[in-house]
């Protein structure tokens, strides 16, 4: 076969071949505590300390690539919710871990979290 008509024939193929692409990205979240206040003030602490906490706690990311050149490629982006980083703060502060916050509690919490 000629270099010619190999290469004539060749250039159509290559631009018939695709590839097939999937990107995706989950929100894995879990199941939000329940949790009471003592008081207003017990959870006016308590979130005031979450909400400046929460960049560091709440974003935990994975991402998963797997793919085969030109052929086909795979991208999957997992981010964990901000339920994640509510639970993990209700169970520090959560000392004797009853399900209700006291303003002593809540108090304590914003001392460490400082």
């Amino acid at each position: 076969m000629q270099p010619k008509l190999f290469f004539v024939r060749l250039v159509p193929l290559l631009a018939l071949c695709g590839c097939i692409s999937h990107e995706a990205t989950v929100v894995k979240d879990v199941e939000r505590s329940r949790v009471e206040f003592e008081n207003e003030t017990a959870g006016r602490i308590f979130y005031e300390t979450l909400s400046k906490q929460t960049p560091k706690y709440s974003k935990s990311e994975s991402t998963t690539q797997v793919s085969v050149p030109i052929v086909y490629e795979h991208k999957r982006h997992v981010v964990t919710g901000t339920n994640a980083a509510f639970n993990k703060a209700v169970s520090i502060c959560d000392a004797n871990r009853d399900g209700k916050i006291t303003e002593v509690e809540a108090k304590i919490y914003a001392d460490q979290a400082n």
